[in-house]
């Protein structure tokens, strides 16, 4: 809202529940045109199946992911923004916020270019020429202990990330529903990542749940497979808008949970220069 000063200020509590549950809500409509239109071809279309099939790369669920995503990214560089010119912030804080602001500007570029796919699949193919000319190096060792997709030999680099994010989180914001939150976020990209590790592991490994499933419940291949790529899309998304919405409610932490903001020309800042 709007002051008599001309200056706008933000609620960020409120402002950050508002963002959490608009994006909840294109989370579940996308589910929802995911079933209807891709799943159940409403329309018959396939190149309209393509566009909302939630488990496709280049669908309206890929962008949404890759955006929201960058918009944390943004928020975060914001925060360290306001780190830098806030007397009261610490070494810890400063350093922490462009930790995350980077990472998560890694992140929203990693959804849009698929990066660790990527390179999952270069490492696969080095290690398989190096298979047929019978050198057996480090690398292919290394991805020997990864029944899934060749990406999650990442895992280790994530999870120390991770574990730094939150540290660092659990200094910044305390005890309370934030944390929790947080937490929260946690909890649905590992559960992502858990069914990402179970969609690649080889059909008759004994850690595939989904044949097991398929088997004991009579299911098509096709049902189970998409459906748990659905679920785990969802809960990426359902993660990453945690976080935004901690972030987005960080950013007003130190102004008593509102962020005051006042647009300026270079003329007028001049103007209050010479003033003072």
């Amino acid at each position: 809202m709007a002051s008599e000063s001309g200056q706008l200020v933000l609620n960020t509590d409120r402002l950050s529940w508002h963002v959490l549950v608009f994006l909840v809500a294109i989370e579940l409509l996308l589910v929802l045109l995911d079933i209807v239109i891709n799943y159940a071809e409403v329309i018959e279309y396939t190149s309209i199946h393509r566009i909302f099939n939630i488990a496709r790369e280049d669908g309206l669920a890929g962008w949404f992911m890759a955006s929201q995503t960058l918009v944390a990214a943004l928020v975060l560089w914001f925060l360290y923004w306001l780190s830098r010119t806030h007397d009261g912030a610490t070494a810890l804080q400063r350093r922490g916020w462009l930790v995350l602001a980077l990472f998560f500007t890694y992140m929203s570029a990693d959804d849009g270019a698929l990066i660790h796919e990527r390179l999952g699949t270069m490492f696969e193919e080095i290690g398989a020429e190096a298979g047929k000319s019978g050198d057996v190096g480090l690398l292919s060792q290394w991805l020997d202990m990864f029944p899934s997709y060749e990406w999650q030999f990442l895992l280790p680099f994530f999870a120390a990330v991770g574990l730094y994010m939150l540290h660092f989180l659990w200094r910044v914001l305390g005890v309370g529903r934030p944390l929790l939150m947080v937490l929260a976020a946690f909890s649905c990209l590992a559960l992502a990542v858990v069914l990402d590790f179970i969609e690649g592991v080889p059909k008759e490994h004994a850690l595939n749940l989904y044949s097991w499933i398929k088997q004991v419940w009579l299911l098509e291949d096709y049902t189970v497979d998409h459906f748990a790529k659905s679920l785990e899309e969802f809960l990426e998304m359902l993660g990453i808008s945690l976080f935004l919405s901690v972030f987005v409610a960080q950013a007003g932490r130190a102004h008593n949970d509102s962020l005051v903001l006042q647009l300026a020309s270079s003329d007028q800042l001049d103007r209050v220069k010479r003033a003072n």
